[in-house]
């Protein structure tokens, strides 16, 4: 998500279905508070759960 991929091709590097990615990424977005994926990465990259 972070580098910029839809979720077909998240799926396709994860080996799991687009639908998956999807139910995931909602997950995580609703545990961040997160209003779309790039508040979603801001929000990882401020609290150190991911570097860029």
């Amino acid at each position: 998500m972070a580098m910029g991929f839809p979720n077909r091709l998240i799926g396709v590097h994860l080996y799991i279905s687009e639908r998956t990615v999807k139910n995931h990424l909602a997950n995580i977005m609703a545990k961040l508070h997160a209003l779309d994926r790039t508040h979603a990465v801001v929000t990882a990259v401020r609290h150190g759960w991911l570097s860029l």
